[in-house]
């Protein structure tokens, strides 16, 4: 008997234990539990994924710019191979080109930091000129003399210097960590011809799946090619403005457009900020408005009309889920997140997007309900 007393108790746990698993494995809420409580434990395991990713960025942060290029070169890669140019012959022109475009890149750059510094005291100088003109401006407005500062504090001109050598040997440094981003490029490029069929044997039962999958590779593959397309017009467009204008370093502004357009709205603001400021610097108020007038002729006309036309329909983000992602990818990744937040971010309302019981979340992120 108490034997029998004694094993009651073990098998009612066995008992609640085997409803539980079945509860489970079918997929079913257990009672008396609120969602609030499924929400808290996703959004713990959210957190501790992005903190193991921020633990292992340097790692991860030239993989994620390889599949971003890779992503974007996908649309090329797929039509010079059905205009019957081999797949690897495709991909070494791509990893060419791309390469190609980097060393030019880090070229400008390094020569527009150089010569920023070597121009520093022409800058102070008239830095200090537009100060005064300032000054007294306001004085003949009646504002009493001794309410006004006699000079603007300015950093010495070694300090440029040392930034600029600083500067010069961080590019120099992320140039030999190009490498390894070219290398992941490539063999994810060779990868892209065999996807389709891993992930009809992978999900051989699944169509439906491989369906949705299939779309929201089309839907990334589109979304970060005109993206980047749009991008590259912009820094083109702005470049050539600039020059014409006649400011300072147009290359690298071009440049800085390009890589935060990006980043909608704020992006645009920060890349416009100092060419604006070099323009009133090394020339004065006209070169100033008329730089001005450019970005924002460029920002509206690609950002506002050609961008939307060529996307088909809206994909943007609200703005309170852009400046939270620059915040989450930025703290995650640093300065490779903050540049890729929004594609990032995207791709992931993409996904959302594709599984209908999680539109509603990819709907939340949007600037607008459709």
């Amino acid at each position: 008997m108490a034997v029998h007393q004694g094993l009651a108790s073990p098998l009612r746990n066995l008992v609640s234990l085997q409803e539980v698993s079945a509860l489970v494995s079918t997929k079913k809420r257990i009672p008396n539990l609120p969602n609030a409580w499924y929400w808290l434990v996703g959004g713990a395991a959210l957190v501790v994924v992005l903190a193991g990713l921020q633990a292992v960025s340097s790692i991860v942060n030239p993989l994620l710019l390889a599949a971003f290029l890779a992503i974007a070169s996908a649309t090329p890669l797929n039509w010079m191979q059905r205009r019957g140019v081999p797949g690897p012959l495709a991909v070494m022109a791509l990893f060419l080109v791309v390469g190609l475009f980097f060393f030019l890149l880090f070229l400008a750059l390094r020569g527009a930091v150089e010569t920023m510094a070597a121009q520093a005291p022409q800058y102070q100088a008239h830095i200090g000129a537009l100060f005064q003109q300032l000054r007294d401006y306001l004085m003949g407005l009646g504002v009493p003399n001794e309410a006004l500062p006699d000079k603007i504090p300015l950093p010495a001109v070694g300090t440029f210097a040392d930034a600029a050598a600083s500067i010069a040997g961080g590019i120099t440094q992320f140039t030999a960590a190009t490498f390894l981003v070219l290398l992941a490029f490539m063999f994810l490029l060779l990868e892209e011809s065999t996807l389709p069929g891993k992930l009809a044997a992978a999900f051989p039962s699944s169509r439906r799946g491989r369906v949705r999958m299939r779309r929201f590779l089309r839907a990334v593959d589109r979304y970060i090619f005109i993206k980047s397309a749009t991008s590259f017009s912009t820094g083109l467009a702005v470049g050539i403005g600039l020059y014409l204008i006649g400011v300072d370093f147009p290359i690298l502004w071009g440049i800085l457009a390009g890589l935060l357009n990006f980043v909608p709205t704020v992006g645009s603001i920060i890349a416009a900020v100092p060419a604006v400021l070099i323009a009133l610097v090394g020339g004065g108020w006209v070169e100033a408005i008329l730089a001005t007038a450019l970005f924002v002729g460029v920002n509206v006309a690609i950002g506002s009309v050609i961008e939307p036309r060529l996307m088909g329909r809206s994909l943007g983000l609200s703005p309170l889920v852009v400046l939270i992602s620059l915040l989450v990818w930025g703290w995650v990744f640093g300065p490779v997140g903050m540049l890729l937040s929004i594609p990032l971010t995207m791709i992931a309302k993409l996904a959302l997007e594709a599984q209908p019981a999680t539109r509603w979340i990819g709907v939340m992120l949007s600037d607008r309900a459709d």
